[in-house]
């Protein structure tokens, strides 16, 4: 039956062949922004949202999305022909863990999901109210060790029932006749109805995306419709792929969500290795990404306090995270991510939107003593606790220092490594001033924020 239902085609609203192609998350619109690029739409733009056509309106900040068209010599400007949105993963939430005070796991068929509460936007849920049962749609990038990433997360419905859709993204593995793996989830395909886009029926390694409902007693997802992936950058004349370094053998040589690299022809002083983030730029020659620049994404700086100042025309802003210490600058870019909770009718948030008093959620890098360039700005409808987390610049028994911002620690202040308690002691003998990235927790219902750490926790 399934070979028989094999059929040509499977074109992806025209995503794929010659031109320029750009896969990454949406940061902001009124165009689209992707990789720090602001893309035109016009009414000769297509939108295929989930295999269904769709509008602008239907994207969200944080989906990733596959984007063609073109870059004008700028760099930072172009227009989209088409766009394209898929989630990577749809289904039951289970096993939540708690990893630190801003980020979580849970497991959606088996399989796990990383979520922050800097670096995923959320629809329909936030990032404390997920709980067992939710049926959650996720679109991220999967990390060196087979996690998914989440960038966004929405809520599909509250409970999951036997006849709740699932979906799944990746390669054929471990076939053997009508059953399979994809992401190491069970597949069962003998009553599947729709098959789209196969010219040779299922195959080991081929790139699927499968829907279908999950038999949890069993642990395997039935499925419904399999349609197979176009090589998204066959003959592409450029690309921009943002994603995680999955597999590094050295600066020259690794891959980025499983695409072989060669950064051979670049001089880069950045430090890589498997779990970074980027976005790499260059051309696909015989299946290989030929790199002509390489940028960092994410961050391992994040800063959750008041904004105490606003200097749109220099797009930067100021966070005061300790009344009696200096401000933090954030500054912000054409790849920044800007995203508000506290609006009704728009997730977008725009510099000259920002107010004195908001509280909002920063990720970037660290740049100067008391700089953060953001890759992601996030304001939030309440004051939650503060946070800050980089590279600790000095300690003692009394305080420690980020970002040119001290804080005072004492008796109560708990002190952690990958989740193993510590004393006073231990901790300051685990950090390197310089090196160790630690992060700090000031809670409102402790009296915070009043410059005393109530939780430091040395991150990995």
């Amino acid at each position: 039956m399934l070979m028989a239902a094999c059929n040509g085609g499977g074109d992806l609203a025209g995503i794929g062949g010659s031109g320029f192609i750009s896969t990454g998350t949406v940061t902001g619109f009124g165009s689209v922004f992707v990789n720090g690029v602001e893309f035109e739409t016009d009414q000769s733009t297509t939108f295929n949202i989930e295999g269904v056509n769709g509008i602008e309106r239907d994207l969200r900040i944080g989906m990733v999305v596959q984007l063609n068209g073109n870059v004008n010599a700028d760099g930072i400007t172009g227009t989209a022909t088409s766009i394209q949105y898929s989630n990577e993963l749809q289904g039951p939430v289970d096993n939540i863990q708690v990893l630190s005070a801003t980020e979580k796991s849970f497991t959606i068929m088996g399989q796990t999901v990383i979520i922050t509460q800097a670096d995923t936007a959320y629809e329909g849920v936030s990032f404390g109210s997920i709980v067992p049962g939710n049926v959650i749609e996720v679109s991220g990038f999967y990390d060196q060790n087979g996690d998914l990433q989440a960038s966004y997360v929405e809520l599909q419905s509250d409970v999951f029932d036997e006849f709740s859709e699932v979906e799944v993204k990746g390669l054929i593995s471990s076939l053997s006749g009508t059953d399979f793996t994809v992401q190491g989830i069970a597949i069962d395909a003998s009553s599947v109805s729709v098959l789209e886009g196969f010219t040779n029926g299922l195959q080991e390694g081929l790139a699927v995306e499968v829907k279908g409902t999950f038999d949890a007693t069993a642990n395997i997802l039935r499925a419904t419709e399999i349609e197979a992936e176009d090589d998204l950058y066959d003959d592409a004349d450029e690309v921009e792929i943002e994603g995680y370094i999955t597999s590094y053998t050295d600066n020259n040589q690794f891959e980025v969500n499983g695409i072989p690299v060669d950064a051979s022809n670049i001089s880069s002083t950045l430090q890589l290795s498997a779990g970074i983030k980027v976005e790499v730029e260059g051309y696909i020659n015989n299946g290989v990404l030929i790199a002509e620049e390489i940028e960092l994404r994410g961050g391992n700086a994040e800063i959750s306090a008041r904004v105490d100042s606003v200097d749109v025309p220099n797009n930067r802003f100021t966070l005061e995270v300790v009344s009696t210490e200096p401000s933090v600058t954030v500054q912000i870019s054409s790849i920044t991510r800007m995203e508000d909770d506290a609006a009704d009718s728009d997730d977008h948030l725009l510099l000259s939107e920002l107010q004195v008093g908001n509280f909002v959620d920063v990720l970037g890098f660290e740049e100067d003593v008391n700089t953060v360039t953001a890759t992601r700005v996030k304001r939030e409808a309440e004051i939650k606790d503060t946070q800050l987390q980089g590279v600790v610049t000095a300690s003692s028994n009394n305080s420690v220092t980020v970002l040119g911002v001290s804080f005072s620690i004492d008796g109560a202040t708990e002190f952690e490594a990958n989740d193993v308690p510590l004393g006073l002691n231990d901790f300051l003998t685990a950090l390197t001033v310089g090196e160790t990235v630690i992060s700090i927790e000031d809670k409102l219902e402790n009296g915070g924020p009043d410059g005393v750490a109530d939780s430091v926790e040395i991150e990995d």
